[in-house]
């Protein structure tokens, strides 16, 4: 079922619909009941960021803090001590992919 958001211009409320058809007819204002003075809004859209998006985006002090609790979990992890060490950690840190 469609969500429509819906504005009253008689006393400035807002709110979400759901409706079975597309062309029915705008709903009564929930707060003042008032029937015409009733508008269709468009709707926000949003959209998925991708991890590239995120990082760019992230605030530098998180960067940091992030780094750090990964060299304090490196240090105290026994597979960093081993052959396969390279493969877990890349030497990438976040502040460098910011």
């Amino acid at each position: 079922m469609p969500i429509y958001e819906y504005a009253c211009r008689a006393c400035g409320a807002e709110w979400e619909h759901f409706t079975r058809k597309i062309d029915s007819p705008a709903p009564e204002c929930e707060e003042c009941e008032t029937q015409g003075q009733v508008e269709k809004l468009i709707a926000r859209s949003a959209f998925i960021k991708d991890e590239n998006t995120k990082m760019r985006e992230m605030h530098p002090k998180y960067a940091k803090m992030v780094d750090a609790a990964w060299d304090k979990a490196s240090r105290n992890d026994p597979l960093s001590k081993t052959r396969f060490a390279p493969l877990v950690d890349s030497g990438k840190r976040v502040q460098d992919m910011t």
